[in-house]
């Protein structure tokens, strides 16, 4: 602890003259903000509290050496006193030091900011004349591509925001190139979709005003046309060589949604003999997540596009099982599970949006660890482990957590994206923002599937709007308007 209290001092007397203030932080049209102190003109920006709003896990050593981030498949790596950082296995020079400052890690933001925009899928600026870091969801007008394989050829389709001019074609070496004018490529999550099946190489790039996407497929490319279609708005590139044909064993179903988006199952979490979490003033999880459940399906039925099908309509005991078995047997489109948190520290605030994969921090993993509590439990009494209840690190988590479904992960992390966007401009409550963990309700769901905790019923304030109707209506509606996104995003026609 002595060494620890030295090696805080020396950083603090390193630095000049230190002026603490904050900057503004605002993700997706929500205003939060995080600390800030400028030394020698230069403005540094707490990364401790920006993960924290943003979403990932710091992951701090012994104090003075490194500190890790992840997010998602992106890792970070800082040395204090050092410009210099890794990127996954690159190194780059932020030109000024990271620092240690009340027990937070402070980086440069103006010349580290580029290299955390360059790998996630918002846009990610910082504005100095406005003090103001934005975290833009909608910055991008070319947000995804999709491969489709057919008997006689491959479908592309590239999915747009808007109409937009465009220009398609085929250079040496079997690439197609789709130039985009004005396009604002959402990289990420555009080369996140290549396919060694049936390409080399997929590039993005981004030319000033214009974007373009590159192809380089594996076969040679001889027939082909194009054209735009509305509704939602994309390109299609249809390859119709009959040589264009895949390999033995290559068939390959369409990356992203092929169907039409219009069956939802919402699932109240709990119910029965299940209370789940239970507030001081004797809330009980299960009622509310029905309520909620309830006033969304409503919402939902008034549109007659949707077909709603709910997992339990009242107080009832379902299984895990059963509710993935729900949601399988109706070929859902998505899977929505509605729950309210908890924490023994009862000052704990704000809802969170999960999709299915493995836990990247200890907040995330904790909730998961109390929804699958029931099924760990029934599992552990049926081949007789022993365990004691809330002892959680069993062989069946351990084999469960290696049986993740990744194929809707995608998809999923999008949809949680879209709910996020939607709380933060609708609800009263702090944001925690999407999380990720392996929730087993949504392991065994074949669908594009997320799990909403709508705010910690262990804490009063929560509890008592928790069961409020404007809340409650308030709440499903967010999630409403996220599902006609995502319909419009995804459906073919």
């Amino acid at each position: 602890m002595k060494l620890t209290k030295i090696i805080i001092l020396l950083f603090m007397l390193s630095f000049g003259t230190i002026y603490a203030g904050s900057i503004e932080l605002n993700i997706s049209g929500t205003n939060d903000k995080v600390s800030s102190f400028e030394k020698d003109d230069i403005v540094y920006f707490s990364f401790s509290e920006f993960s924290e709003k943003f979403g990932g896990l710091l992951d701090w050593e012994i104090i003075g050496h490194t500190i890790r981030y992840t997010e998602d498949t992106i890792n970070f790596e800082f040395l204090l006193n050092s410009p210099f950082m890794k990127r996954n296995d690159e190194t780059f020079n932020m030109i000024y030091p990271a620092q240690f400052e009340d027990g937070q890690l402070y980086l440069p933001v103006a010349t580290f900011l580029p290299y955390i925009d360059e790998v996630f899928y918002q846009k990610i600026t910082y504005e100095k004349t406005k003090n103001r870091i934005s975290v833009n969801s909608d910055y991008y007008n070319v947000n995804d591509i999709s491969f489709d394989a057919k008997a006689n050829g491959l479908l592309i389709e590239i999915f747009l925001n808007k109409t937009m001019a465009y220009d398609v074609f085929v250079t040496e070496g079997n690439w197609i190139n789709i130039s985009i004018r004005d396009g604002k490529l959402n990289r990420p999550n555009i080369l996140s979709r290549l396919n060694s099946r049936i390409m080399y190489k997929l590039n993005a790039y981004q030319q000033n005003q214009n974007g373009q996407i590159s192809i380089r497929l594996k076969r040679k490319v001889e027939k082909w046309h194009h054209k735009f279609i509305n509704d939602p708005p994309r390109i299609q590139i249809s390859i119709s060589d009959v040589n264009f044909e895949m390999e033995p064993g290559d068939s390959m179903p369409k990356e992203g949604l092929d169907n039409k988006i219009d069956v939802i199952v919402i699932d109240p979490g709990h119910g029965g003999e299940h209370y789940g979490a239970v507030g001081r003033k004797k809330t009980k999880e299960k009622d509310v997540a029905l309520d909620i459940a309830k006033e969304l399906a409503k919402l939902i039925r008034k549109d007659k596009q949707f077909k709603v099908i709910m997992t339990r309509d009242r107080d009832k005991t379902v299984t895990l099982e059963d509710r993935a078995k729900i949601a399988n047997d109706a070929a859902c489109d998505l899977f929505i599970s509605i729950h309210a948190n908890s924490s023994v520290k009862q000052h704990i605030r704000g809802w969170n949006v999960f999709f299915l994969a493995q836990a990247k921090n200890d907040s995330a993993r904790s909730v998961a660890q109390f929804e699958n509590s029931a099924f760990l439990r029934d599992k552990a009494d049926e081949i007789n482990y022993g365990h004691n209840e809330g002892d959680f690190e069993d062989p069946i988590m351990g084999i469960l957590n290696e049986m993740l479904m990744t194929e809707f992960q995608t998809e999923s992390h999008d949809f949680a994206m879209m709910i996020d966007r939607e709380f933060r401009k609708n609800l009263n409550i702090p944001a925690r923002g999407v999380d990720q963990a392996g929730f087993f309700v949504l392991n065994r769901v074949f669908a594009p599937s997320v799990l909403v905790e709508t705010g910690f019923i262990s804490n009063e304030n929560e509890e008592k709007i928790l069961k409020d109707d404007k809340y409650q209506k308030d709440l499903a509606e967010s999630i409403y308007q996220a599902i006609k996104r995502f319909k419009s995003k995804y459906e073919s026609m």
